[in-house]
């Protein structure tokens, strides 16, 4: 008879807290998503306008809810998920700051990059999500 300490499967407190994390993130995000919407349809981000900074930096102000999301999240779960979370969170960390130094030297060499604050934002992400997919399988 195999023990209920041998199944792999989320508890019902897992369970819980996730639905709580979903409940607060997506909110969030469908936000960003449509501030950011329109942001690109009517911000005329490559016009003259002052207003142009104000668009630009709007599709921020939903992000905040998921910052909180994420916080509340992180008080919520064991301290073991608090272990893996915060461990991707560190290595994403510090491959954005490897990316963002790498990204400023080839700058200085000369090499003129558009959008190198998405590859800084994508290299963080990436170590995140591969940190936490590796910890997770073990």
């Amino acid at each position: 008879m195999t023990s209920n300490l041998d199944k792999t499967d989320a508890s019902t407190g897992d369970r819980t807290i996730a639905r709580a994390y979903h409940r607060e993130f997506w909110p969030g995000m469908i936000g960003y998503a449509v501030v950011l919407t329109a942001v690109l349809l009517w911000g005329d981000l490559d016009g003259e306008s002052p207003w142009r900074f104000v668009w630009a930096i709007l599709p921020v102000v939903p992000l905040l809810w998921v910052v909180v999301a994420i916080l509340r999240h992180i008080r919520r779960i064991d301290d073991y998920q608090r272990f893996l979370l915060l461990q991707g969170l560190a290595v994403g960390f510090c491959v954005a700051m490897l990316a963002a130094v790498t990204v400023a030297f080839l700058e200085i060499a000369g090499l003129g990059l558009t959008g190198d604050g998405w590859i800084i934002y994508g290299a963080g992400m990436l170590g995140w999500l591969v940190t936490s997919t590796v910890s997770r399988a073990r």
